[in-house]
């Protein structure tokens, strides 16, 4: 431990012995002066005491600063708290006796008037009088006054599902409106302090509005301040949100909230002109589960199922599900007293029965029957994993201890060594799994796909969803792709969504995972973004759709799947920094997923980018498009594919209507043997690393309408562009994407190309995007 984190613990201590959980000013103060950032002059005069004359003079200032302290105010300014005054000890001590009589009553006043606006509590006088501890006499510190960036916020915040995360930016009395006005990543900054790096901190800082008004030459005027001072302050805060984590074992206390608003600038140094900080004593947490047993459920060579009726119920579905798989009948026990087989598998009377521990057991029973069933499987080491299909459990009040019973069962039989089951669910729709050859959905494939599905895309995906019947709706709308696994989380009793993403990060089968999550378990947050890290640097692809977003939306959660949405802002940040592909809505998400599976065997080389088109409204809408943070470039042609394309261009006539660059308009005289011979020879040029294109099919040059007796177009035909995009697609390694600009006409068009495997989209500015979240998901 280093000596200046000792020293600090020693200032929780002292606060929590006087019951308190939190830090007044001053003693936030002694914190910074820990951690070595300099801090205003400053006297704490406790209540009914006076300052000293040789006390006053340790401060540098000619003018003071006098602050109420009291735990319980928090607006000084509003109850006349604070007043600057000459550093006289007469004058000082005058105001301090002044301010201590008036503030209450102050206080009073200003209560009332916020009780009537907004419905809060009263607060008697003596309530007010005892909470005033003493005053603050601070210097008066002279800063750069220079508008818009001149203070600073810097704050730690614990999370539930992210522990620490460390937020920068504009600070100062409208820091909240200018949050909300200015776009996150330039008002301000999140991180997670066990995430970044001392080399990601410049990075982060350059981004913000203040950075380059504080650090650079400013209309004539020198740097305000060095980026060093900048990124060292951020990185003592980083240690500070280290040390004082709920990750940290070397630690009693986490800080549950620490902020300087603000920090200013003072002789090249950033000074901290307020500061809180409130903490708790670390509860100490285990959860033990062996994850190796992951492979079991997913990948059973025996299986029992516990709800299964004579009549067509939840659990008759389920059997016939996991049969129609091709599950073996000799494998699998139907725990059913009074009947010797069902559907030619065999049943036993009891879970007791069972005649070995199977790999997967399936509760199809009702939530009040859960608890029972597992006992008996942990007690009798009946099973390897579990799937508790049934709903009710943690959802709603008067089922909390029915969850909390099934967590403690699984620990108790943990730690006395038995075979215990990992757990999914409950509240879940269940598990598919291909390689498993097994199907745990209480849907009858009816429901799903009727027709039964012909020409299956063979896909690289799973499914990871807290919602089971998100997952299906997914399924059901793209039902030519067959996913590896559909894993349906529930409740997350035992397994959570971070276990299932660790486990598939060391399958080679599985290449791309869409998740769809309304909130993480406490610290599961962090876990899952720092395994998303290291798969998006291994190649894999991660697609999140995150629900919950809105405050109805996060109540809703809480009554679905025994969830907490969690901080919708800090969220969407932390998983963007880690590289996953952040869906905005279900309709991008659901075109991602096809998208991807689709270019999964495309390698990514760099972020040059080809486009051509036969329209040049749809030229100039794609470049725009390219602009992000992360933003795809515009290729250069060589000289050897610019003649090449002229060639090609000149029989029609092309090459004298328009310039041979990039983007290509080939203009609606191209036909389809001309516009697809453009597309390859773009894809073949070495500077070229993916492409964007987009054949606005209204034109009568090309093929693109199905057979009617109105026309004498074949979009099927031989030679049409759909098929030779298809051919070419399937012949070069670069990815590329289509997009359909039209009408209903050409929805035969759009999905010849799809089942073809081809990524299409139906606007061009969607196009460009999933093609530049794509090369950048690397």
């Amino acid at each position: 431990m280093k000596p200046y984190f000792d020293r600090i613990e020693k200032l929780f201590r002292t606060a929590e012995k006087k019951d308190r959980s939190f830090f007044l000013e001053h003693e936030v103060y002694n914190v910074l002066k820990e951690l070595g950032i300099r801090t205003p002059d400053f006297l704490f005069v406790e209540k009914g005491k006076e300052v000293k004359k040789d006390e006053l003079s340790s401060i540098r200032s000619p003018k003071v600063v006098i602050k109420i302290v009291s735990p319980y105010i928090f607006h000084k300014s509003d109850v006349g708290g604070v007043k600057l005054v000459s550093k006289n000890v007469r004058e000082v001590n005058q105001t301090i006796q002044k301010m201590l009589k008036n503030v209450p009553e102050n206080c009073i006043r200003w209560s009332g008037q916020r009780r009537n606006q907004k419905g809060l509590p009263s607060i008697s006088l003596d309530q007010v009088k005892k909470g005033i501890l003493g005053v603050l006499v601070c210097e008066e510190v002279d800063f750069e006054k220079v508008g818009f960036g001149s203070e600073l916020l810097m704050g730690l915040r614990s999370t539930r599902e992210f522990g620490p995360v460390l937020t920068v930016g504009i600070g100062g009395v409208d820091v909240e409106f200018l949050h909300k006005k200015l776009r996150l990543g330039k008002a301000s900054s999140i991180a997670s302090v066990h995430l970044f790096q001392k080399k990601d901190i410049p990075k982060m800082l350059k981004s913000l509005a203040f950075y380059d008004k504080l650090t650079g030459v400013y209309r004539g005027r020198k740097p305000l301040i060095s980026s060093k001072e900048l990124e060292n302050i951020y990185q003592k805060f980083q240690r500070l949100g280290r040390y004082f984590s709920p990750f940290n074992n070397q630690s009693e206390y986490v800080i549950e909230e620490a902020e300087v608003n603000p920090f200013v600038v003072s002789e090249k140094k950033l000074v901290p002109l307020d500061g809180t900080c409130r903490f708790s004593r670390k509860h100490k947490k285990s959860r033990l589960r062996p994850l190796e047993q992951i492979h079991h459920l997913l990948h059973p060579r025996t299986l029992a199922i516990i709800g299964v009726s004579e009549k067509m119920n939840t659990g008759h579905i389920i059997l016939n599900n996991v049969l129609r798989q091709g599950f073996s009948k000799s494998r699998i026990y139907v725990v059913k007293p009074g009947v010797s087989e069902m559907e030619g598998c065999p049943c036993v009377p009891s879970v007791s029965e069972i005649p070995q521990c199977v790999d997967l057991f399936i509760l199809a029973v009702s939530a009040d029957q859960s608890y029972k069933v597992m006992r008996e499987a942990v007690e009798m080491e009946k099973a390897r994993s579990a799937i508790i299909i049934s709903g009710g459990i943690g959802e709603k009040a008067g089922t909390y201890s029915l969850e909390k019973d099934i967590k403690s069962l699984l620990e108790s039989g943990r730690k006395k060594g038995k075979k215990t089951p990992v757990v999914n669910g409950g509240n879940c729709l269940g598990i598919y799994s291909r390689p498993g050859k097994y199907d745990t959905t209480f849907i009858p494939k009816y429901k799903l796909y009727h027709p039964p599905r012909k020409d299956v895309f063979p896909s690289k995906l799973a499914y990871i969803s807290q919602s089971g019947a998100f997952m299906i709706s997914r399924m059901s709308k793209i039902p030519y792709i067959d996913p590896v696994y559909a894993i349906s989380v529930g409740n997350q009793i035992d397994l959570s969504i971070p276990d299932y993403l660790n486990y598939l990060r060391r399958k080679e089968e599985v290449q791309i995972i869409a998740v769809y999550v309304e909130g993480f378990l406490p610290s599961e947050g962090l876990t899952f973004v720092r395994t998303a890290q290291e798969m998006v640097r291994e190649g894999k692809k991660i697609l999140v759709y995150k629900a919950g977003r809105s405050q109805e939306g996060q109540n809703a959660t809480s009554t679905h799947t025994a969830s907490v949405a969690g901080n919708y802002r800090v969220t969407r940040w932390m998983l963007e920094q880690s590289g996953v592909i952040l869906a905005d809505s279900l309709l991008e998400f659901e075109n991602n997923i096809r998208n991807l599976c689709f270019l999964k065997d495309k390698p990514i080389k760099g972020s040059r980018v080809g486009l051509i088109s036969n329209a040049g409204f749809e030229c100039v809408i794609m470049s725009d498009n390219l602009e992000n943070e992360k933003k795809l470039k515009l290729a250069r042609f060589s000289p050897q594919t610019m003649k090449k394309l002229s060639q090609v261009l000149e029989p029609l006539g092309i090459d004298r209507l328009q310039d041979i660059k990039n983007p290509l308009d080939v203009t609606p005289v191209a036909d389809d043997l001309t516009f697809s011979c453009c597309v390859q020879l773009i894809l073949e040029d070495p500077g070229v690393d993916c492409a964007v294109v987009s054949p606005v099919p209204m034109t009568p040059a090309m093929q693109t309408l199905e057979t009617s007796p109105y026309h004498k177009e074949n979009v099927t035909q031989k030679g049409s562009i759909a098929l030779r995009l298809v051919d070419v697609f399937r012949k070069t390694d670069k990815p590329f994407v289509v997009n359909i600009d039209s009408g209903v006409l050409y929805n035969p068009m759009a999905e010849l190309l799809e089942k073809s495997g081809v990524p299409t989209f139906r606007r061009c500015d969607e196009a460009v995007k999933f093609l530049r979240q794509f090369c950048f998901q690397r």
